[in-house]
């Protein structure tokens, strides 16, 4: 597109190269351009016609096509590129790039056929104004970002706007802007993500939330705010955001490679203007209407409401109440007084003015304040002049007016209804401004334009309560299953609890890390999501008998069978003992009695040494040699007669679990407990999840399996790639387990221990090394083990994680 008399062009618009996006580059007039970010691919044949480069400063995305620029165009050219820069830029410029190692000293070479050199460096100073050839006045201007940096005021037939370039927080662009009233919009730098706030600080860039504060110094209310600069890697999170924030002022952008703005605010692409509705009602009526369908945020939404309603009432101030649960007050939920620059509640923060009781002590209709009897009766209210009417008593807004200079006159309160025809809230209007700054009655046309907004507004904020209402029935429904569980298994009951924490805080610290996770932006969504998985990965063990749930010992079932082992050993303890005693009394000499009773004392011991070695077998707690399952088979032989019927001492199921070899289970019952995985995969498919939700199935049933593949799951995703959510639930679910010592069948390992496996596991590609390594580095296993491991489990820790 050509650039028009009173426009210019963004040729580069982002603060790094991508696919798709261009770094910074403003085009003036046909041979000027601001910083040459993409001269090359922003103007094509056309650069050849550049003749003018004023720079912002010398880092490298600002000048990366200066020496394309002159390769590509050195032939063609007649005059010398003159390159502009506060006095340190150019000298960059000499020292680093035009120096003959990095590119040739175009400074000292003739142009071709010229008595010209190719390049002409010219040192500006700032508030310095330069005036070229077609009129436009370019002054450059203080920023903050390096010692060579500045920004721009172009300015075109009285027309301006403010180019800030890269800038962090500088109170002298404002003060421009605020004096200059030539100057109608700004351009102005957003790099990183508010929670990037210290990169931002230590690179000299702004963040949504500093731009929030930054604004709160501009004083008019007519400029136009354009945002540069985007961090590609960051453009998804810095625009919902920037929008979440309302940082676009007075109909702004995010600027785009090839947009073109006027100095003069008129759009140049599209105009939404129509010729009975102004543009700002427009984007009010845009912005409002998107906020009823689709703002999540509570506090947005109630700010949002108020400043639409007195945008296009064009009222001074105005606030929104909202009635409370139990019907008997109107609470506070944003004020606003241009006039008085007064901004509370909403996203300004909580308002601690006391709430307006509806009815009087004696339980009277409050019939004396305004909004209170129009929320009671759900009628609108219009006052010409508070101070005329005797209707209702003002005295606390004539005190406010007294003590601040302000005179309230037009009031307009608007009952809120929602579907159920139920006043849920107020909104009041003060002082509907005419042309000339002076306060004026609400017209008809208010009253029907802000009931209308009104009605839609209640009924939105009855939706956004209810889907709040539902979400928390979700979440206390989620965990109410855990405490189901509790009751049924105590510790898998803790087990939840406590691998739901580790994976959300793991999730949250890989959101804010920008080092080896720094590509992960979890959406609020996508970490709720996560927690949701994590709360109910074991919803399976629901439907596992508690016998193998809690197994503690290798003969345990509803019981512990040792005792009925027990048993069975006493009673052939005590038919040794009978079987001596009658021997003995038939004895004839000592010697035969005394052998009779080392026969017997042998036999007892022996029988002891069985049961007591059967005992420590049916712990679990040692790996099974080959030894020792022999030993319980040759046991197994021993007999015993009950009701006249001889059998073995133990029965083969009794041999079959203390054979056991590693743990309590025999492989039906351990295949019982992985079948859990699958168990809670199908429950979980099963539930119509939103969309926000829909991995929940998927993250829960992926927790015991491998990076390398494998593992146990349910068939239809054991084969699924695992994403970051499944690596980050398998990493908490291990890391809780091997720490774990509420367990009744294995003795608690102690952290080194339980780093260790996990170190192992990372080496065999069971678990993610990334993760393991981050929740390592970042002390996340010590915050955990500070909260639920005992004195005796915190050892020293001699695992090296650099070597994983």
């Amino acid at each position: 597109m050509k650039v028009m008399k009173n426009s210019i062009k963004i040729l580069g618009a982002y603060g790094g190269k991508g696919l798709k996006s261009s770094t910074t580059c403003i085009q003036i007039n046909p041979n000027t351009v601001i910083d040459a970010g993409n001269i090359l691919r922003g103007l094509d044949d056309n650069a050849q016609y550049v003749d003018n480069i004023f720079l912002t400063h010398s880092h490298l995305d600002h000048i990366n096509d200066i020496p394309f620029l002159i390769d590509a165009f050195f032939e063609k050219r007649t005059k010398p590129i003159k390159i502009y820069g506060i006095e340190k830029t150019i000298n960059d410029l000499e020292k680093h790039i035009f120096n003959w190692e990095i590119w040739p000293d175009f400074c000292e070479i003739d142009l071709i056929y010229q008595n010209f050199k190719a390049i002409e460096l010219i040192p500006i100073k700032l508030n310095e104004t330069i005036t070229l050839e077609d009129d436009t006045k370019l002054t450059p201007i203080e920023n903050n970002h390096t010692k060579s940096s500045c920004g721009y005021i172009i300015s075109k037939n009285n027309n301006a706007t403010l180019f800030t370039s890269d800038t962090y927080i500088c109170d002298s662009i404002w003060e421009n802007i605020n004096r200059d009233l030539t100057i109608h919009s700004v351009i102005i730098d957003v790099s990183f993500p508010s929670k990037f706030e210290k990169l931002a600080s230590d690179s000299k860039h702004l963040t949504p939330a500093l731009l929030k504060q930054e604004l709160k110094k501009l004083t008019r209310d007519d400029v136009r705010v354009y945002i540069d600069h985007i961090k590609p890697s960051y453009e998804k999170i810095l625009r919902e955001e920037i929008h979440q924030e309302k940082l676009l002022l007075n109909e702004g952008k995010i600027l785009d490679d090839g947009d073109v703005i006027s100095l003069s605010n008129e759009y140049l692409s599209y105009n939404t203007k129509r010729s009975n509705i102004r543009k700002k009602e427009v984007k009010n009526l845009i912005d409002i209407g998107k906020s009823l369908t689709t703002e999540k945020n509570f506090d947005v939404l109630m700010e949002k409401i108020l400043l639409g309603a007195k945008e296009f009432s064009d009222a001074d101030a105005g606030t929104l109440y909202l009635v409370t649960e139990d019907e008997k007050r109107l609470r506070f939920q944003v004020v606003q007084t241009d006039s008085l620059s007064i901004k509370m509640g909403g996203t300004e923060g909580k308002i601690t003015w006391p709430e307006l009781p509806l009815y009087q002590e004696d339980g009277t209709p409050n019939e004396q304040m305004v909004a209170a009897l129009c929320a009671l009766e759900g009628k609108m209210i219009n006052i010409p002049d508070v101070y005329e009417t005797k209707d209702f008593n003002f005295e606390g807004t004539k005190k406010f007016d007294k003590s601040t200079g302000y005179r309230t006159k037009s009031m307009l309160v608007i009952p809120m209804k929602n579907h159920e025809d139920t006043v849920i809230g107020v909104l009041q209007l003060l002082n509907k401004m005419d042309t000339e700054g002076q306060p004026i009655t609400f017209t008809n046309d208010d009253k029907q334009l802000i009931e209308s907004m009104a009605s839609q507004a209640a009924v939105s904020i009855t939706n956004n309560r209810l889907i709040t209402e539902l979400e928390n029935l979700l979440d206390s429904f989620i965990k109410s299953i855990a405490t189901a569980i509790g009751e049924k298994s105590e510790y898998t009951g803790g087990h939840i609890n406590r691998v739901a924490e580790i994976a959300e805080t793991l999730t949250n610290a890989i959101n804010e890390d920008t080092t080896v996770f720094s590509h992960i932006n979890f959406t609020k969504d996508e970490v709720k999501q996560m927690s949701r998985a994590a709360w109910l990965h074991d919803i399976g063990k629901i439907v596992i008998p508690e016998y193998v749930v809690d197994k503690g010992k290798k003969l345990e079932t509803i019981h512990d069978r040792i005792n009925i082992v027990k048993a069975k050993f006493e009673i052939v303890r005590k038919d040794y003992e009978l079987e001596y005693f009658k021997n003995s009394s038939k004895a004839t000499s000592v010697k035969e009695k005394n052998d009779l009773a080392k026969k017997y004392e042998d036999k007892v011991v022996s029988l002891n040494e069985d049961l007591d070695f059967i005992i420590s077998c049916n712990t679990g707690g040692e790996f099974m040699e080959d030894e020792k399952i022999e030993r319980i088979k040759e046991i197994a032989k021993q007999t015993l007669k009950i009701d006249g019927e001889e059998i073995n001492i133990l029965t083969e199921d009794e041999v079959y679990n203390l054979c056991i070899r590693k743990g309590t289970l025999t492989n039906e019952e351990r295949d019982v407990i992985n079948n859990h995985v699958t168990v809670s995969y199908k429950m979980l498919e099963t539930l119509p999840f939103p969309k926000k939700l829909k991995r929940v199935p998927v993250i829960a049933g992926s927790h015991h399996k491998k990076v390398k593949g494998g593992g146990y799951s349910a068939p239809e995703i054991l084969d699924l790639p695992m994403t970051i959510e499944d690596k980050i639930l398998a990493v908490a679910d291990v890391f809780e387990a091997l720490t774990a010592n509420d367990r009744p069948y294995k003795k608690a390992n102690s952290l080194n221990t339980s780093l260790r496996i996990l170190s192992f596991m990372v080496k065999d590609q069971d678990l993610d090394r990334d993760i393991v390594k981050f929740f390592v580095d970042n002390n996340l296993h010590l915050d955990y083990a500070n909260k639920y491991l005992s004195e005796e489990q915190m050892d020293e820790i001699t695992v090296d994680f650099n070597n994983i």
